[in-house]
């Protein structure tokens, strides 16, 4: 059996793994020598760990390397799909493996978007209990279809034993992550991405190690834009899922104090007539905003968003909305002016922001 948890991402990596160093074959030493890639880094999607064990007819759904809950979120994705998952596993079934784990994550970033199972790995264990591990390509369910959702990743060159320079992996993996992490977004705010998994950049592409990221490293940047992107997103939260994200923000509007304009506020009951997008958070009791958007005469697409990262409307001006006017702004107790915000797919388009109203539903069903 493998010295690792099959059904814990977080966990991989591969025994005995080693890289041979290149030499340089270059004959003419004044030429500076080039050290080919041989380490490829994917990104993988935020989210705990979640795993699909296939054993025959029989499937089950695992979550943090523990059974997932009867009837809960990932056991009803397993009966949608039963008979795709089953299909996946069977060509390995029939070549006398004993089981088939599917091992990768838990993702939802967005209230408007169904949690959903994302595939990492693929472990195939034998009847004499030998693993033999490869990336997830089997296209179980339709978003398998969309390949680099969450980017291409990069490639980098090492050599010597897995042990010696795992934790360069990890940090140079948490360091492009973060990076990137207002680049792959939720409409919610919330980071895409929570690690990486490193594979051998050549044909057989053997996984080799999981990353986990925080999205916390300090980063440098070449042009301005690339600093706006990066301070459009927020680090991980916890599992990364927007539950937990939920959770912690409304935690800390009761244990972090109020602040606005110079002076410590009761966000309870501070109601300003008026207030900038970017005083939001610590002004009032809100973890987020409703983002508006209108294009001619159709009916305006709401989305909220979590405070967290920089807005690219900081500075727009919310006022307190009348009492007769709550159906108008989705219940909420402040709104902006409409603001003219052409693209060229619609070039009338309009948004507007509302704060300090009801939160979009969220399931509470556990995994």
């Amino acid at each position: 059996m493998a010295d690792y948890d099959l059904y814990r991402l977080s966990r991989y990596s591969k025994p005995d793994f080693k890289l041979e160093e290149r030499k340089n074959t270059n004959p003419d030493p004044a030429r500076r020598a080039f050290i080919a890639p041989n380490l490829s880094a994917r990104p993988v999607f935020v989210g705990p760990d979640a795993a699909i064990e296939i054993q025959g007819d029989a499937v089950r759904g695992y979550i943090n390397g523990d059974p997932s809950a009867a009837g809960g979120q990932l056991a009803q994705l397993i009966d949608r799909y039963r008979e795709r998952i089953v299909g996946a596993a069977s060509t390995y079934i029939d070549n006398s493996a004993l089981k088939i784990v599917i091992a990768g994550t838990w993702h939802h970033i967005d209230f408007s978007s169904a949690p959903r199972f994302e595939g990492c790995l693929t472990h195939i264990v034998a009847n004499d209990g030998s693993v033999t591990t490869k990336l997830y390509d089997e296209r179980v369910f339709e978003w398998d279809e969309t390949p680099y959702r969450a980017g291409h990743g990069f490639i980098t060159s090492t050599f010597g034993e897995l042990a010696d320079f795992a934790e360069d992996l990890h940090e140079i993996a948490d360091y492009k992550v973060c990076q990137a992490r207002g680049r792959y977004i939720g409409t919610s705010g919330l980071p895409a991405v929570g690690g990486m998994i490193w594979v051998t950049d050549d044909d057989t592409q053997t996984p080799v190690l999981y990353s986990a990221a925080t999205c916390t490293s300090e980063v440098e940047f070449e042009a301005d834009y690339e600093e706006e992107e990066y301070l459009a997103g927020q680090p991980i939260i916890g599992d990364g899922t927007l539950a937990t994200a939920v959770a912690s923000k409304l935690n800390d509007l009761e244990t972090e104090l109020g602040w606005f304009r110079g002076q410590d506020v009761d966000r309870s009951s501070h109601r300003p007539r008026k207030l900038k997008l970017r005083e939001a958070p610590e002004a009032i009791e809100a973890i987020g905003y409703w983002v508006q958007v209108r294009s001619g005469e159709d009916e305006p697409r709401s989305e909220f968003r979590l405070f967290g990262g920089v807005s690219e409307w900081k500075h727009e001006v919310l006022e307190k909305t009348a009492d007769a006017d709550a159906d108008e702004y989705l219940g909420n107790l402040y709104a902006s002016d409409w603001i003219y915000d052409p693209t060229h797919q619609e070039p009338d388009r309009e948004v507007r922001l509302l704060a300090l109203g009801p939160l979009p539903a969220l399931s509470s069903q556990p995994l």
